[in-house]
């Protein structure tokens, strides 16, 4: 459709300013001309106001559900830009490394070590020998909040310290298990294989205990990689190596067993199990990997809302992990609150103190502050991007002493020991990919899907809104200036009336306008 070059005077509102009264036309031709859906019809000239006042109210509404459905899309593109795809249910385990495993004695302390060790030492005025091991007990404070702790008690433990010239960790070190203690026979592969050469000591939340394929700072990495199946896994004869163990006065007849990540400090966030002794133990590890794409790496961390491990640093950790990262809150609240952390944390990282007993009163009255159960002390974890789960099936059976076998492995049982099997129960694995839900093109093809449904809009219809409010509007304008000059400046014309007009005989002078 043409613009006219020209304005006529009668189409000129003086009444408006010059930009309103260019405003009113570039809209009236716009909606004659242009492609979104209904405007034409707000200025058909063939039907009356109420018409067009419908459909400009139909329009009005259309173009408000676009926006809202384009809103939609953005929050959701801006919210959750990745998504989770399956990459392969049959990845072959031998990709991944042998599940770290821990094995945690139940009793804290190796008993007769214990009394071995106290005989050496001088002991505080009126104690026993008897009655400082019934105490040991009170390192269960540095981790639990189950026991209140008398003060005399707490009193006798640190004079035993103070007359022996011995810290936490030192008189801790002469107290606990060996892996050698704990461990009688180990297999892995399918052969058997001495324990000390796959095992390591390790610190965890339940104190000391002996790890395989665990990396954590003070041990060196394994790095056995995983097989499928039974005959391919980790197999232990688990024996307690202690004259004075005694499942009832220990309230203990087993071994924790803990399955983690290997960058994973292992603590309650592990897959964790209990392993009785006279039975035997089979564990099936499932894993599932999860990692990212090439293209959700590249984005920002507030956009994929999830970090690698050398993006988020932690005091007391080196490697991020989700569960090391809330441990690691645990110990700064530990600090908060009491001025120190328990002896199983201490890696040399920071220079804050070491718990005394002295302390474990204040670590059981802030226990629930501690271990961020109140939202008050809740520390900002953000998910990790790629990780490794393990779901961990296990099922046991009572042990058979006699049971006639060819496999080597099973000599020389006797009663209390406990055999454990764990083994990843299939020749492959699931990955998980995180891609990327959407990236701009998508979202531009979103946004363009709303508007087109609603209003019939397009790129072009964009296109033809800045080139009417911008050139057409500029030449309208410039024509209603003109044209309003032009009717400011035009002389108006006059004539006599003729000598015979009835007018002259009443001697009355008259102009007569043209109108031009």
């Amino acid at each position: 459709m043409g613009h006219p070059e020209e304005l006529k005077a009668e189409q000129v509102d003086l009444k408006v300013s010059p930009f309103v009264g260019s405003l009113r036309r570039t809209w009236s031709d716009f909606c004659v001309t242009s492609s979104i859906h209904g405007l034409k019809y707000t200025r058909d000239e063939d039907t009356n106001k109420i018409v067009h006042l419908v459909w400009l109210l139909i329009s009005a509404v259309m173009f408000i559900c676009a926006v809202v459905m384009a809103h939609t899309f953005y929050i959701d593109y801006r919210s959750t830009p990745t998504r989770m795809n399956v990459e392969s249910d049959n990845t072959p385990v031998s990709r991944l490394y042998f599940p770290p495993v821990t094995i945690c004695p139940d009793v804290l302390f190796n008993m007769q070590k214990s009394e071995a060790f106290l005989n050496t030492l001088r002991l505080p005025l009126g104690a026993e020998l008897r009655g400082i091991l019934r105490k040991l007990h009170i390192f269960y404070g540095f981790m639990l909040d189950d026991e209140r702790y008398s003060a005399e008690d707490i009193e006798q433990m640190e004079a035993l310290l103070f007359l022996n010239n011995l810290t936490i960790p030192e008189f801790v070190e002469h107290l606990r298990w060996d892996c050698a203690e704990i461990l009688h026979r180990c297999s892995f592969n399918g052969v058997i294989i001495d324990c000390s050469q796959i095992f390591q000591l390790s610190k965890t939340f339940f104190g000391h205990c002996c790890s395989f394929n665990l990396r954590q700072k003070g041990m060196n990495f394994t790095g056995q990689r995983a097989i499928g199946g039974l005959r391919y896994g980790l197999s232990v004869i688990v024996r307690y190596k202690d004259d004075s163990y005694d499942p009832l006065q220990s309230y203990s007849y087993g071994v924790k067993l803990l399955i983690q990540e290997a960058d994973a400090f292992p603590s309650a966030h592990s897959a964790a199990k209990f392993v009785a002794f006279n039975s035997e133990t089979f564990v099936a590890v499932r894993p599932q990997e999860t990692f990212c794409s090439a293209a959700v790496k590249a984005l920002t961390i507030e956009e994929r809302n999830c970090v690698f491990q050398k993006e988020f640093s932690m005091r007391y950790f080196s490697d991020y992990v989700y569960p090391n990262c809330e441990l690691n809150c645990r110990v700064t609240n530990m600090v908060k609150f009491c001025g120190c952390h328990t002896y199983f944390f201490a890696f040399n990282r920071t220079s804050d103190r070491i718990c005394t007993f002295r302390d474990i009163p204040c670590l059981v009255d802030n226990f629930a502050d501690i271990i961020t159960r109140k939202k008050s002390t809740q520390c900002y974890c953000p998910l990790a991007c790629e990780h490794i789960d393990y779901d961990v099936q296990v099922s046991n059976f009572p042990l058979e002493l006699n049971m006639p076998v060819a496999d080597k492995f099973y000599s020389g049982l006797v009663k209390n020991d406990g055999v454990l099997h764990v083994f990843i129960n299939s020749f492959g694995y699931r990955r998980l990919r995180r891609d990327l839900l959407s990236n701009m093109v998508t979202l531009v093809s979103n946004l363009g899907s709303a508007f087109s449904l609603f209003v019939g809009m397009s790129m072009l219809s964009v296109v033809e809104i800045i080139y009417y409010f911008s050139v057409i509007l500029r030449k309208n304008y410039q024509m209603e200036c003109e044209t309003r000059s032009r009717m400011l400046h035009k002389k108006p014309k006059f004539a006599w009336p003729q000598a015979n007009d009835t007018l002259s005989k009443q001697q009355k002078s008259v102009f007569i306008i043209h109108k031009s």
